[in-house]
């Protein structure tokens, strides 16, 4: 249990410590290596330390895969709607060009996927190693948060939206991430791989930026309209995939109740 618990110590320690110094240094060119690091230390942080992604019980559920997706579409959709119609969101009318659009999807999409290789693979095994299924969901999803709100202190331009956030924002962001890291951790449960995480995890934000690259969306228009942001930091957002949690464990009750045969 000890080594268990170091192991993910030391998992924290790579994933906070080490892009966040670099990020802090006074030197773009760091700053931006810092900001790789920040991308790539989780999957390959939680990979080493895992000694991989450890043995699944059985094949991968894609019918599941497929539904985490569907799941979070429908979560960060509702919350997008609800913003557009009390105009907290907007459209600009800045539209990209198909390449430069399609270039930001794709590397939306790859993000997306890598963050989840680690934090749903690698990190989440290391995680309940150490501190079993609830407390470590709980801590791993505080890290998480905290992992975002590094370089939004340091102000590096990854997340805008959090820099010009108020306190009160970042404080509901630290529970959404709660809620939304016990969202992902169900759906790799229900699939029986990472790839449910990573399905979930990256179809709203894919949705989000196709939004924001095609359209001129601006998710946030207001400052005090932050409530209504949607995604992690807005209470809509965090309210529907509580929802989306809460609806999920009582499928899995009825699943459990249903008589066999």
């Amino acid at each position: 249990m000890m080594a268990a618990k170091a192991r993910f110590l030391l998992f924290c320690l790579i994933v906070l410590a080490l892009p966040g110094g670099l990020m802090a240094l006074d030197d773009p060119r760091v700053g931006d290596l810092g900001k790789l690091v920040m991308i790539l230390s989780p999957a390959l942080a939680g990979l080493v330390l895992n000694w991989g992604l450890g043995k699944r019980d059985g094949p991968i559920r894609w019918r599941e895969v497929g539904l985490a997706g569907l799941i979070t579409l429908s979560v960060a959709g509702l919350a997008l709607a609800v913003a557009l119609l009390a105009g907290a969101a907007g459209f600009s009318g800045q539209i990209r060009t198909t390449p430069d659009a399609a270039t930001l999807i794709g590397a939306t999409l790859l993000t997306s996927v890598l963050e989840e290789l680690g934090w749903a693979g690698g990190g989440l095994a290391l995680a309940l190693k150490a501190f079993g299924r609830r407390i470590g969901v709980l801590i791993l999803g505080l890290v998480w948060a905290a992992w975002h709100l590094i370089p939004t202190f340091l102000k590096v331009g990854l997340f805008p939206d959090l820099e010009a956030a108020p306190p009160l924002m970042l404080v509901v962001f630290v529970i959404a991430c709660l809620i939304y890291r016990e969202l992902l951790t169900r759906f790799v449960e229900r699939s029986g791989s990472w790839l449910g995480a990573a399905a979930g995890h990256a179809a709203p934000n894919v949705l989000l930026t196709a939004f924001v690259a095609f359209s001129g969306l601006v998710v946030l228009q207001k400052p005090e309209a932050w409530p209504l942001f949607p995604a992690p930091g807005g209470v809509v957002f965090a309210v529907l995939a509580l929802a989306a949690v809460w609806l999920l464990i009582r499928r899995n009750g009825a699943s459990r109740a249903a008589p066999a045969g």
